[in-house]
């Protein structure tokens, strides 16, 4: 699946791709302000991506003419709707660097994975956006998405994780 959009192409991952997606993951740890959270390794997201049963899948774009220098990557995976008992499809992340920002990509990346959607027959396609990236929010509003406000995250991780899987 390579789509040539431009002087670009969208291609799946490859694990030829794990170093530089890592650095790319990094940047977008460092932009979202969350770099002391950032643990992916190497081997991590081989394992998540390159086993018969991958958790996720990622997408990558690069310059037409530097096939092997990542500028984007997509991550994605399949989530659950009970109320439609159907999986969907859950963007994870996508990040695009900043020097190749607004040359149409971002559109790119969510209209594949639309499409990707509707042939899986998902339920939904959904994903979270950070409050104070209103770059971000403008834009998924633009092409349609609905942000949910009556909505929270809730997350157990760490110790709390443990500490929860540990009570009796």
């Amino acid at each position: 699946m390579n789509e040539v959009f431009g002087n670009y192409v969208l291609r799946a991952a490859t694990p030829e791709d794990i170093p530089q997606i890592i650095n790319l993951m990094r940047d977008m740890a460092e932009f979202e302000q969350l770099l002391d959270q950032f643990q992916a390794t190497e081997a991590l997201v081989h394992a998540s991506l390159f086993t018969p049963n991958p958790t996720a899948h990622a997408l990558v774009i690069t310059p037409k003419d530097q096939p092997n220098h990542l500028v984007a990557y997509i991550f994605w995976f399949h989530n659950y709707s009970t109320f439609k008992a159907k999986r969907g499809l859950y963007l994870e992340d996508i990040y695009i660097a900043p020097e190749h920002r607004g040359q149409g990509l971002g559109s790119l990346a969510l209209k594949q994975l639309a499409k990707k959607a509707v042939e899986l027959n998902c339920g939904r396609f959904e994903w979270v956006v950070l409050d104070w990236n209103q770059n971000a929010i403008d834009f998924y509003e633009h092409h349609g998405a609905t942000i949910l406000p009556e909505w929270r995250i809730v997350r157990l991780e760490n110790d709390a994780l443990l500490n929860l899987a540990q009570s009796s």
